[in-house]
Parts: C-alpha cells; sequence; structure tokens
C-alpha cells in the first residue's frame, strides 16, 4: 500500500514524462519572450525616438537606465513575495503590470514621459523572469536543473531576436510606437493565458501549505503510475525559516558564495547590456540602421544556445560558465574593429560575443536555483538578478560617456569587453566559495519513490 505521508522531493526526482511539465516550461516561456521583447524594445526603437524628438543620442542613457532600475527593483521585490505568496499569483501579477504600462509607452511625448512609463514596465518585467526560473528548476530533477533552467531562455531568445528582425520591418514603415503595441497586447495575452494555465509550485506548497490539496493534484500529475493515495499527506524535507527571506542568503556561511555569484553576474551583465542598449545606435552610422539592428538580433540569438552550457553546468559545475564569460571578451573587442570591414564580419562577431557572453551569463543566472534551498529560491535568483543590474545599468552609462567623449568606435568595444574578463575572476571565486550544503544541493539525488 502506498504509505501515507509522500516526500515530493522524490516525486520530483522520479517523476515520468508527462505534459503536465511540459506545459509548465511552454508557460514559463512565454514569461521569458516578453522578458526578452521588453529588454530591447526600447533599444530597438531608440534611433528613431531619437531622430523625431531631435535629441543627442547620449540624452537616451537616463532612459534606458530608468529601465534597468525598474527591472532591478522589480526582481527583488516581486521574488520576495513569491517566496510568502507564491510563485504562481506573483508572476501573473508581474506580466500583467508589465503589459500595461508597456501598452501605454506611445502616449510619452517627452524623455521624463517615457522614463516613467518604461520604469513602470519594467518593474513587471523584472519580476517575471526570475520566478520563471525558479519555477521551471523546482520541478525539474536535481540532475538537470541547470540544463531546464537555460533550456528556458529559448524563450528570451524567441523575444529579443524575434523583437529585432520584427522592428527592422515595422519600424520604418510604422514609426517606434509600434514596437510597444505589440509587445504591451502580447504581454496582456501572456498574463491571461498565465492566470488561467499556471500551476503552483509544488515545492513551495510542500514547505508553505502542507495541507493544500493541489499538492496531491501535482504529485499524481508527475508520477501518474505511482498509486499515490486520495488520502495521503505530503512533505518535503527541507528547511524552512522565518524572516526576512534576503538575510539567508548571508546566513550559514553563503556570504562569500552569494558576493561572488552577484559580482560574477554584474560584470557579464556591463558587457551583455552595452551591447543590448547601445549596439543598433553605434553601428547605424557606419551599417545602416536594418543591420544595426539584425547585428543586434544576432547578438540576441546566442541565448538559444545557451541550454548547452546549462547540460555541461549540470555534470562539470560552474567552471564551464568561468571559460565562456572570460572568453567572451575576445569576440565582443573584434566587433568595433571589424565594424568598418562590413556587416558580414560584425554580425559574424556579434554572434559569437552573443554565444559566450549570453551562453556564460544565462548559465550564471540559473546557478541560484541550483544552490539554495527552495524557501529562498526565489528570493535568491531575483536578488542575483537585481545585483547583477548594477552592472546593467553602468554599462550602457560607461558607453554613453565613451560616446559624449567621441571616442573611436573600436575603442568603445575594447573597452566594453574588459568587464567579461572581470565576470571570468568572479565566476572562478564563486566556484570556489560554495558551501558544502550547495555542492550537496547541487549533486543530490532523492531515494527513488517506494513501489508497493
Amino acid at each position: 500500500m502506498q504509505p501515507k505521508t509522500v516526500n515530493i522531493a522524490e516525486v520530483i526526482e522520479n517523476q515520468d514524462a508527462t505534459w503536465f511539465t511540459r506545459t509548465i516550461f511552454v508557460l514559463c516561456c512565454l514569461v521569458m519572450v516578453a522578458d526578452g521583447f521588453d529588454n530591447q524594445a526600447i533599444n530597438y526603437a531608440a534611433p528613431s525616438i531619437i531622430e523625431e524628438w531631435h535629441i543627442n543620442r547620449a540624452l537616451m542613457t537616463p532612459v534606458f537606465n530608468i529601465s534597468v532600475i525598474g527591472w532591478t527593483m522589480g526582481s527583488i521585490v516581486f521574488a520576495m513575495l513569491a517566496d510568502r505568496i507564491g510563485r504562481r499569483p506573483a508572476t501573473v501579477l508581474a506580466v500583467l503590470l508589465f503589459g500595461a504600462f508597456t501598452l501605454a509607452v506611445p502616449l510619452a511625448t517627452n524623455l521624463t514621459e517615457l522614463s516613467l512609463l518604461r520604469f513602470c514596465a519594467a518593474f513587471g518585467v523584472g519580476g517575471g523572469m526570475p520566478m520563471a526560473i525558479a519555477l521551471v528548476c523546482d520541478y525539474a530533477k536535481s540532475s538537470n536543473r541547470g540544463f531546464r533552467g537555460t533550456l528556458l531562455f529559448l524563450g528570451y531568445t524567441v523575444g529579443t531576436t524575434g523583437g529585432g528582425l520584427l522592428a527592422a520591418e515595422i519600424v520604418p514603415q510604422y514609426g517606434w510606437r509600434a514596437v510597444f503595441y505589440v509587445g504591451g497586447v502580447g504581454a496582456l495575452a501572456i498574463g491571461a493565458v498565465l492566470l488561467f494555465a499556471l500551476p503552483e509550485s509544488v515545492r513551495f506548497l510542500a514547505l508553505r501549505r502542507p495541507s493544500d490539496a493541489r499538492i496531491g493534484l501535482y504529485a499524481r500529475k508527475l508520477k501518474p503510475q505511482a498509486g499515490i493515495a486520495p488520502d495521503a499527506t505530503f512533505a518535503i524535507d527541507e528547511p524552512v525559516k522565518q524572516g526576512v527571506p534576503l538575510k539567508h542568503l548571508f546566513a550559514e556561511g553563503r556570504s562569500a558564495m552569494t558576493l561572488f555569484l552577484w559580482l560574477a553576474l554584474g560584470f557579464a551583465f556591463m558587457t551583455h547590456y552595452f551591447l543590448s542598449q547601445w549596439l543598433p545606435t553605434l553601428l547605424t552610422p557606419a551599417l545602416g540602421f536594418a543591420n544595426g539592428a539584425r547585428t543586434l538580433a544576432l547578438f540576441q540569438l546566442g541565448a538559444a544556445f545557451a541550454f548547452v552550457f546549462g547540460y555541461l553546468i549540470d555534470r562539470m559545475g560552474v567552471s564551464v560558465a568561468t571559460l565562456a564569460v572570460t572568453f567572451a571578451a575576445l569576440p565582443v573587442a573584434a566587433i568595433g574593429v571589424l565594424a568598418h570591414m562590413g556587416a558580414g564580419l560584425t554580425m559574424l562577431a556579434a554572434f559569437a560575443g552573443g554565444l559566450l557572453v549570453l551562453g556564460g551569463d544565462v548559465g550564471l543566472s540559473v546557478v541560484p536555483s541550483m544552490i539554495y534551498p527552495t524557501f529562498i529560491r526565489s528570493t535568491a535568483t531575483g536578488a542575483a538578478f537585481a545585483a547583477s543590474r548594477i552592472g546593467a545599468i553602468l554599462g550602457p552609462l560607461l558607453a554613453g560617456l565613451l560616446i559624449y567623449l567621441d571616442t573611436p568606435l573600436h575603442m568603445i568595444f575594447i573597452l566594453g569587453a574588459l568587464p567579461m574578463l572581470a565576470s571570468g575572476a568572479a565566476a572562478f571565486l564563486l566556484d570556489r566559495s560554495i558551501t558544502p550544503e550547495a555542492a550537496r544541493e547541487m549533486a543530490s539525488r532523492a531515494a527513488p519513490l517506494p513501489r508497493h
């Protein structure tokens, strides 16, 4: 007879391949699509806004940065909220908030209004990505959390690359506002789908609400042949602690691990956002707007292959991401040199840079879901993303300053590549500061589900 108490961790580790987990993955991919599109929408629209409003291109820097600040605050607020009320309601709220304010961006008539609306939209979408990653990893086996988390970034790639290709076609014909109409309507539609179809994290429920009837429903969908009794109770052998979740990131020997993770992501995002926000603007004079947008789209396409890094991280650890972010400096520096030699070589360097920059920082982005316990997993993921956005602010700010100083194009890209070397050093130290508890979490294998 099936035991009265079922360990949810064992159910997850021994789950069958069902449409339930595939559906969760697809729904979380939709969240990533919205995030990817939002991250790039203002970047693709910027050259047209600059031309229409007759402003210096360096004045777009505050708009870029206010978006990142909103993203950062949303990551923290919604991630901590998710560890309190659940992944599902926090994710749905974040996506709907993003959609509403993105749809309102075309109403802006000046930089102040544009900045305010972008802040609100970014605040919403900033909460979506960390929780999507946490939710997918909550349902993943311990042996493939890195792979599943990084595979999720296929949705991000659809948003960023698809957004770039779309912008190259619609902005010249319909104007920059069309980008935000498409993004806003799309995000609201995604939010509506999530509202009706997205399940809650079964790990979260087992920790916070062990009597919730959804636990049994989800467990039977994960393991249909296990014969889990209707009157079974559920538990999970993981700690749950009270107090502000953020403080637990620095408790029990996690301080160094947390700090180096934040630094590795922060430096990587300096280069990531330097390229994401300024690439079309920097390359338009040499290559034209369409080729500038396509170059950025090819850079973003690198995220589509991030799952390879996730697969390798599952098997070889953080050192895989360390090598990726370190060697990423080479193709990034080459973009500025090749820009005067034609679009083809420039696009090739941008694609190679995207493979390593995005592959490396995407790999680092899923590490929190692998090394922190369930009760702070959303907070850990959101806080890591938030800390990384400090680098995302500094990267475009540095580029704006270099543009203002009339720095040669090749030197802008060489300086923009240097943070990747710093990211590699921080990732190296992260790998050596992972706590014994976190190391066991990465390598853990639950006992087989009892058969009776």
